[in-house]
């Protein structure tokens, strides 16, 4: 089983990169698209050397130029989330791959389905291609992405675990 389509933003990249997780994004969905500007951004922030390396070794498919509409560009997000929400805003059936709180609230705003990078290892899970949410969510936070006691204990609920 996987998801359908996916248009993904820097975050859920770097931090799945951090951990080795990385190629969960390919193997969760039937189609996945990364906007040129999510490229450029984890390309620009040197610091992502484990997302850079992951974004070299994927198929030029999955790169795409997008052009940022007025209704998107006035909510004033980053060029990746705003090319992330134009993409799905764009090409309807696509989720978004976000974790910045005013980028889900745009996605929300445009009835977009919204995967944050829990949702995603959670999904993860249920299809098999992960053993346990536990583990990772730790992994997580070791490398520095911020998540709260409630949220964790959540995340666990929904997985089952």
């Amino acid at each position: 089983m996987k998801l359908d389509k996916l248009v993904v933003n820097a975050s859920p990249i770097i931090s799945l990169a951090k951990i080795g997780h990385a190629d969960l994004l390919k193997d969760l969905v039937a189609e996945l698209v990364v906007p040129e500007g999510v490229c450029q951004e984890i390309a620009c922030h040197g610091h992502h050397d484990l997302a850079t390396e992951w974004i070299k070794r994927q198929a030029s498919s999955l790169f795409r130029p997008v052009d940022i509409p007025t209704i998107i560009s006035e909510w004033n997000l980053g060029k990746g989330e705003s090319q992330v929400m134009a993409f799905a805003y764009h090409n309807p059936g696509f989720a978004v791959a976000i974790d910045d709180r005013a980028a889900r609230n745009c996605a929300e705003l445009f009835s977009l389905r919204v995967y944050g990078t829990i949702s995603l290892i959670i999904k993860a899970k249920q299809f098999g291609l992960l053993p346990a949410v536990k583990p990772v969510l730790s992994q997580l936070r070791t490398v520095g992405f911020r998540i709260s006691e409630a949220i964790v204990d959540a995340a666990l609920g929904v997985a089952e675990e």
